[in-house]
């Protein structure tokens, strides 16, 4: 009996021992789980802030150009034929109607006579379709009282009219001839005129595309004409710039061949529209001053003041982001919580831009770590350092 309560006494304290493990077990589970769920939710992001300057502010544009001229023509051969004599070479100046090239002309003479024959067969061949016709007519005048006195049958009569339609339809046909013949006449008498390759201006030759002997067809190069002596320089402005521009603005120019040296200068014409293709806008300049060095095909550097304010609330512009739908915004800091603000910017700089609405003098704005922001985080700046964390008191 006292060995079968020893027993029951120590099977007891063995279902004790077990459940207290399990208690503390499913504890330790349970405070883990607890702890994940219970964690801090807003974690402090560490991010670098700017301050809103306000001072002088301005934006120069610096574009690449080329010079070109009023007068640049790329000749180019009207007739196909053997070019039998060059008259011009490269440096030659050269005066308006100059004979610079010649192609030989025999076998266009040879087809300026055919079509003249064949204008004189045509022209034979009105006449004697006239004649006819009017010998039908005559006979259909003289045959027509007879069909009253019943001595000739309306089936001759109706032949007669037939007839008569018919010289009269090769006439119409005769004269058609005629006016082809003396189209193809003309056609062969002006590519008669183009074997005389001519210059369009006064300049001099920049380039000869061909040689003695050589065999030409229509719109094949053969010269490059060029007058120097109205040159200008053309820029094409990005669609952001486009509006700040105007006529006789005045630009600073650089010429890597003129030893870079500041020229004066001033835009001359502006184009009406943008092009599509590159949306960008052509503005034509014209130096101040006469340089003889320049010549067209140079490159040169061109500085636009864009625009300038004495006061000016201006950000780098690594701070300012955009919407999907392009709108532009910033993170504004205010009591260590980031706040995103709607921004509208007007003088656009390679650095730095005017912000005009949604900001104030001095308002620290979020310059780097702006991709892991959200309305409302915790913040905290680089430059402030990191509040030291408060040690656990020790138990005695």
């Amino acid at each position: 009996m006292i060995r079968k309560c020893l027993y029951l006494i120590a099977a007891g304290l063995l279902v004790a021992t077990v459940g207290c493990s399990a208690d503390s077990a499913e504890g330790k589970a349970g405070g883990g789980a607890g702890k994940k769920r219970g964690g801090p939710s807003n974690s402090i992001t560490v991010v670098q802030t700017i301050a809103v300057e306000v001072g002088p502010f301005s934006v120069v544009g610096d574009y690449a150009g080329e010079f070109q001229s009023e007068g640049m023509s790329q000749l180019s051969a009207d007739t196909a034929g053997r070019v039998i004599a060059v008259d011009a070479h490269v440096g030659d100046t050269v005066t308006r109607g100059q004979v610079l090239a010649e192609i030989d002309p025999l076998p266009h003479q040879q087809r300026i006579r055919e079509y003249q024959a064949s204008v004189q067969m045509a022209t034979a061949g009105l006449a004697e379709s006239r004649v006819q016709l009017a010998n039908l007519k005559s006979d259909l005048a003289r045959r027509q009282p007879l069909l009253d006195r019943q001595m000739i049958t309306a089936r001759e009569i109706e032949n007669l009219e037939a007839g008569v339609a018919a010289a009269e339809q090769r006439v119409a046909v005769a004269q058609a001839t005629i006016e082809q013949s003396r189209a193809r006449l003309l056609s062969a008498q002006e590519d008669l005129r183009n074997t005389k390759i001519k210059s369009p201006f006064d300049g001099r030759i920049a380039e000869r595309f061909v040689d003695r002997g050589t065999y030409v067809t229509p719109n094949q190069p053969v010269f490059r004409v060029i007058d120097d002596s109205d040159i200008y320089l053309t820029v094409r402005l990005p669609e952001r710039d486009a509006g700040r521009v105007s006529k006789d603005m005045t630009v600073d120019i650089r010429v890597a061949a003129l030893g870079s040296r500041p020229q004066a200068g001033r835009v001359k014409r502006i184009a009406p529209a943008l092009d599509p293709a590159t949306r960008s806008l052509r503005v034509d300049i014209t130096l101040d001053e006469d340089h003889p060095a320049l010549k067209p095909g140079m490159f040169a550097r061109v500085q636009f003041e864009l625009g300038a304010r004495e006061r000016a609330m201006s950000l780098p512009n690594q701070a300012l982001l955009k919407e999907r739908d392009g709108t532009p915004f910033v993170w504004r800091v205010q009591d260590e919580k980031a706040e995103k603000v709607t921004v509208v910017p007007d003088l656009i700089g390679r650095e730095r831009t005017e912000i005009v609405e949604g900001l104030a003098p001095g308002d620290l704005i979020v310059l780097r770590g702006q991709e892991r922001l959200r309305p409302g985080a915790s913040v905290r700046d680089l430059a402030q350092p990191a509040t030291p964390a408060k040690s656990a008191p020790r138990t005695p």
